[in-house]
């Protein structure tokens, strides 16, 4: 039989993308085996001493220290412990519109359930204040959450680092576009998007032109235009509150670049469309 010093179960609240619903730490007597089962939600695995076996799919997984398992829902699996050293580990069952997501993320599906960790100071102080915070309701289960996405946030950063480097231009062409979205209300540049992107200014301005027929800075400066334009619909905005917003340092140059662009001022543009100056 297995010893389980602690597990809890954590109530899911509404609407929650992640939600850890079971959290422990379990400590397996030697040659433990846990019966073949089906689960109903993901279950990540996170072993900290000794060494067992994890079955799936007619595959047998040796793992030990520095190693896990992913269990996913609705596929029988059954896991052993050592008879000379049974392991020990931590493990959070968790659920929420984003599991796949996650899951998926750090590497892991149903033909890649095991993976590696550090066994290192921060690892485990995530690990155990997950298991800790499991143990009382005082922050409704997000502190657990909390510390299980940081523990796999080290998984998706290690699935990152060992993905293939080699994207194509559609591939920088879609993030470049995403963080000039995410980001055109602040002062950034063409340097900081291709830095983002993981590629250089010049390749990144042919990624451009040839995709889109303009520059990298000209597109910005036209979603920026763009969002002014929006943004002159909430009335309730000064001018300069909008080109402010949208990454004008100052209303003259959005005047003139408005002006520019749409053959009329910004004050003009809200009259005609909202009856407000």
């Amino acid at each position: 039989m297995s010893i389980i010093l602690d597990y809890h179960n954590i109530k899911k609240l509404p609407n929650q993308s992640i939600a850890v619903i079971q959290c422990g730490l379990t400590i397996c007597h030697a040659g433990h085996v846990s019966q073949p089962r089906i689960y109903n939600h993901y279950s990540a695995h996170f072993i900290l001493e000794g060494k067992g076996k994890y079955i799936v799919n007619g595959t047998t997984y040796e793992l030990g220290p520095g190693q896990g398992f992913m269990i996913t829902p609705d596929i029988s699996n059954t896991y052993i412990a050592d008879e000379k050293e049974p392991w020990k580990y931590i493990y959070a069952t968790f659920c929420g519109v984003d599991d796949d997501s996650l899951v998926r993320a750090a590497g892991l599906d149903t033909e890649n359930v095991t993976f590696t960790f550090p066994l290192d100071e921060p690892m485990l102080k995530d690990l155990y204040a997950m298991y800790e915070a499991s143990k009382c309701y005082d922050a409704k289960g997000y502190d657990v959450v909390g510390y299980f996405l940081l523990v796999m946030s080290r998984l998706i950063k290690k699935a990152a680092d060992n993905a293939p480097k080699t994207y194509s231009p559609e591939h920088y062409l879609k993030k470049a576009i995403s963080y000039i979205e995410n980001n055109y209300p602040y002062n950034i540049s063409v340097e900081d998007i291709a830095g983002h992107v993981g590629i250089d200014r010049s390749y990144l301005y042919k990624i451009f032109v040839k995709h889109l027929q303009q520059s990298p800075s000209n597109y910005l400066y036209e979603y920026r235009l763009l969002m002014g334009v929006k943004l002159l619909g909430n009335v309730n905005l000064s001018i300069n509150e909008v080109a402010l917003s949208v990454g004008f340092h100052d209303v003259a140059h959005f005047y003139k670049a408005f002006t520019a662009k749409y053959k009329t001022t910004p004050k003009n543009y809200r009259l005609t469309n909202y009856g407000e100056d």
